[in-house]
């Protein structure tokens, strides 16, 4: 492989032999005493990052001339651990995203300072599965740096995967959790019983929630629009739909949007079907 720019003794940026396609290659003293067109030493290769959004590639440059190669060593390998363990489909973005933020969340913990995650309990209930694979994350951290991260900065990452797998901004995804915890209250006040959060119609709920507060916040989602659930009736289930309406009203008077009729059905079919044994 040719090397096509040096970043830093450790990173270069190099054509493939076969393809054309530019790659970004890491490895200790990979560009000592070398310059942009020299032939590559392969056996000093230990990754390589093939990016096919050459704007992601782009960013990426410019991230890593001003950070140290480890952090992005460790993004590296955070984002394979996700691809193995998991069935997410990962925004290539969280490379950028990822690496920018373990160099800064790791500096925090050098110098003890704790950056306060005023979301963490909802974000370790809404999404359990991707906090346990953002611990994964903090022992890849740990076998690189000696450093355990905070609960907290795991937290931050566990928002870093969601927003990878589901391909929306950050704001709307904070807003999300927000707008899900607060529907959940809402559900549990008009409802009159606490909601037990171990079923499996709890998980559903709070996972048609992450689909449905996306819906509503972002402009390029559409709401459902059909009537596959006018059989519910509002006589027969006068509570639930009260509960619903709630909902709908907390949603426009806090975020000024409104939902469709089709979507007051399936949350009232879930409110139905998570109170239904209370």
């Amino acid at each position: 492989m040719q090397i096509k720019r040096i970043y830093n003794n450790n990173v270069v940026m190099v054509k493939s032999d076969e393809s054309e396609e530019e790659m970004i290659v890491i490895g200790r003293g990979l560009a000592f005493q070398r310059k942009a067109g020299d032939m590559l030493d392969n056996e000093k290769i230990e990754k390589i990052f093939t990016l096919k959004d050459k704007n992601v590639l782009n960013r990426l440059e410019k991230l890593i001339r001003e950070i140290p190669s480890i952090y992005l060593t460790i993004a590296e390998e955070i984002v394979e651990m996700l691809r193995t363990e998991s069935t997410l489909e990962i925004n290539e973005n969280i490379y950028i995203t990822l690496t920018d933020h373990i160099s800064m969340s790791l500096e925090r913990e050098k110098n003890h300072i704790v950056c306060e995650n005023p979301l963490l309990l909802e974000i370790k209930q809404f999404y359990k599965k991707e906090f346990a694979l953002s611990r994964k994350a903090a022992q890849i951290i740990h076998n690189h740096m000696d450093i355990w991260i905070s609960e907290e900065e795991m937290g931050f990452i566990t928002l870093h995967i969601v927003n990878a797998s589901m391909k929306q901004r950050s704001d709307i995804l904070i807003n999300s959790i927000q707008m899900i915890r607060d529907i959940l209250q809402i559900t549990q006040d008009r409802m009159g019983v606490e909601v037990d959060k171990s079923s499996l119609q709890y998980d559903r709920f709070v996972r048609h929630l992450q689909f449905f507060s996306k819906r509503v916040l972002s402009e390029q989602e559409e709401q459902f629009e059909d009537s596959f659930l006018d059989v519910l009736g509002r006589n027969e289930y006068p509570k639930e739909f009260d509960c619903v309406d709630q909902i709908a009203n907390y949603i426009e008077n806090t975020y000024s949007k409104k939902i469709t009729e089709a979507e007051k059905g399936y949350l009232a079919y879930h409110v139905i079907i998570i109170f239904s044994n209370k």
